[in-house]
């Protein structure tokens, strides 16, 4: 845990960390989509390879020579599924190794992140015509379950009625568009891949900032327009749950808390 900085920084990278590379896939701006259910089924397959490549940069460790991984002078395999309690596939290559298990339930929101040493007497006996096999019942009890059914930051559009969302994205120019969901849908995470596609432009960012951006309309009415990786520190003293590379905007509740975002010219 100390290598990826502590259980709290650890928290916040998985929720944003799911999220974002699920947002990536569905790639709004691009399809027109805004749900995974949308994905296809090789697209829902193409999100394990990516989480093991987010997850190398996330560690900063190498690909192995044989597994996904090379963590110190150890190899370790990355598996990754969408469907069940038991869903992970292991290959001969990876048995009696140790493998890092991810799960997403995206109806839920929920994720599972842990660690597993892939002995044989942990798997199950059948195996499939590419020889892999899955973990048994009783396999499952030797886990490390780092993070199990862990709520991860859901996907905006879910909690976003048809309407508004027609709203949003029929207004033209991208910092309108940004305003007007920042302003209808407060203290909800929203991840940066989302507020690119809202804002459908490349300089996204210029579409948020002061000098133009949404916060030139939001500020006023004293709503704060908050970004993880320049406000962490202050969006823990509002007490808001969050992850990594998210935007949330928020009202605020008293006196103390309008003087911090005053003190930083988040509102005016």
């Amino acid at each position: 845990m100390a290598a990826v900085g502590g259980k709290k920084i650890f928290e916040e990278k998985l929720r944003g960390f799911f999220r974002s590379a699920i947002d990536e896939v569905i790639d709004t701006a691009r399809t027109g989509r805004f749900f995974f259910k949308e994905l296809e089924k090789t697209e829902k397959t193409y999100l394990g390879t990516k989480f093991e490549i987010l997850l190398r940069d996330w560690l900063k460790v190498p690909k192995g020579v044989y597994l996904d991984l090379l963590i110190g002078e150890r190899e370790v395999d990355v598996k990754f599924t969408s469907a069940g309690k038991s869903g992970w596939m292991i290959p001969p290559e990876a048995i009696d190794q140790f493998c890092i298990l991810m799960r997403i339930d995206e109806a839920k929101s929920q994720c599972s992140f842990g660690l597993i040493r892939a002995r044989p007497d942990y798997l199950r006996s059948g195996k499939n015509r590419d020889k892999k096999t899955s973990i048994s019942a009783a396999g499952r009890d030797n886990i490390w379950q780092i993070a199990w059914d862990y709520d991860y930051t859901p996907n905006f559009w879910t909690l976003v009625n048809e309407s508004d969302r027609n709203a949003i994205m029929s207004l033209k120019g991208g910092t309108k568009r940004i305003a007007m969901l920042f302003e209808r849908y407060q203290n909800i995470p929203v991840s940066r891949v989302q507020i690119a596609a809202v804002a459908a432009q490349d300089d996204f960012m210029k579409r948020i900032r002061r000098n133009g951006g949404a916060r030139d309309i939001l500020a006023p009415m004293g709503i704060a327009i908050l970004y993880s990786e320049t406000d962490r520190d202050l969006m823990h003293k509002l007490k808001l749950k969050f992850g990594s590379r998210e935007f949330m905007s928020y009202f605020p509740k008293d006196k103390y808390e309008t003087q911090l975002l005053k003190e930083v010219k988040h509102i005016d």
